[in-house]
């Protein structure tokens, strides 16, 4: 693989003299308020893809707009040589999907699996994409491929590097044991044994991870809105990761909105370099009634645990009938949020949902 560290080495240098600018807040002075301006469905690859008899079902669960393409990943595999992961060229701040997708082949990517969550550097220059950490099976290496995270120059997506412990590792498992040790409870002092990463954001300096669910296994868990954070630098051309992992956010939706639907769990993190400001999804799922709620929160907030709502112009929290999964941020005012609905055949504009597509939703800020 090519040397990114010129590339590196100019991140670190442009993040000296980076400035951003703070979000406007609502008529009530206590958020921001935004305005759903467009819905529809991405067409994820051909009608009528099957694997084994059974139809492909395009399971959204990532995107990323890196300035020049609108990228998706699904957090199923693909039954053929095409990876998980692929793009559309943007125009006009979207996703020019005139044309078929382009999916991207390489091998690393196809050794991943489970699609979680992208993440991009404020100045645009470095991709990051985690899968879940929700498995590993003892004693054998079949499962590792599910605790990876990827990064590459943006614009070079071709040329993915695995972050690893010693840079030659074909997975991150190694952050397994990090995160759930991170993670310890009065339940669990030694570590968590089960959690999901959902949640990838980066800013010059720290990864951020959300964590959506964390317990005993995979099946007996509670559902959170918790954010790990650790820093990040660059060494011989490589990113590695600091040693100083810590939870900044443990928060509790049911305290703050009781009126949300429950159990609700993070579904995404990303940073809006635009406003310096986090935004952030959760979920609420039950069989085919799907929920997602968007909210903020600056630097500082995260710090001590706050995260706001965003509402619509009338004062109500921003309602989404879909699991919101992931956000790309496109402009000052603009994001678009991938909806990953699993299996339902959910609905958008009186068309309902065919198994090769995912519902998006374009959200403008007032």
């Amino acid at each position: 693989m090519k040397s990114i560290l010129p590339l590196l080495l100019s991140l670190v240098l442009f993040a000296g003299c980076k400035t951003t600018k703070t979000v406007a807040t609502g008529p009530s002075g206590n958020g921001a308020v935004a305005a759903v301006t467009k819905t529809g469905f991405f067409d994820c690859f051909e009608e009528g893809l099957t694997a084994s008899g059974q139809p492909v079902w395009c399971e959204a669960s990532a995107i990323l707009y890196d300035g020049n393409k609108f990228f998706l990943a699904n957090d199923k595999d693909m039954p053929d040589q095409r990876s998980s992961v692929f793009y559309w060229t943007a125009k006009k701040g979207f996703a020019d999907t005139s044309r078929s997708a382009v999916y991207l082949n390489s091998p690393v990517f196809k050794q991943a699996k489970k699609f979680e969550d992208f993440a991009l550097t404020p100045d645009g220059r470095i991709v990051f994409l985690s899968t879940a950490f929700d498995r590993v099976k003892p004693g054998a290496t079949d499962w590792n491929g599910y605790n990876t995270i990827l990064y590459w120059q943006a614009g070079n997506e071709n040329d993915p590097r695995v972050l690893s412990a010693n840079h030659t590792d074909s997975t991150s498992v190694f952050l397994r044991d990090k995160i759930s040790k991170v993670l310890t409870s009065p339940l669990f002092p030694q570590g968590m044994p089960y959690f999901k990463i959902e949640g990838l954001a980066a800013t010059n300096d720290r990864l951020y991870f959300g964590i959506r669910e964390e317990g005993k296994k995979f099946d007996e868990f509670s559902y959170k809105v918790k954010i790990v954070s650790v820093g990040w630098h660059v060494a011989n051309g490589f990113i590695e990761l600091g040693d100083d992992y810590k939870v900044l956010i443990d928060f509790n939706v049911t305290a703050a909105s009781p009126a949300l639907k429950q159990p609700v769990g993070l579904s995404s993190i990303e940073y809006d370099q635009f406003n310096n400001r986090f935004l952030i999804l959760t979920s609420h799922e039950n069989g085919e009634n799907l929920d997602a709620y968007l909210w903020t929160a600056t630097p500082s907030d995260l710090e001590k645990g706050t995260l706001t709502l965003v509402k619509d112009a009338s004062g109500n929290p921003l309602h989404f009938s879909h699991k919101g999964e992931d956000i790309a941020v496109v402009s000052k005012n603009r994001v678009v949020i991938i909806h990953d609905d699993d299996r339902v055949k959910s609905q958008v504009n009186g068309q309902t949902r065919q198994p090769n597509q995912a519902a998006y939703s374009v959200v403008e800020f007032r």
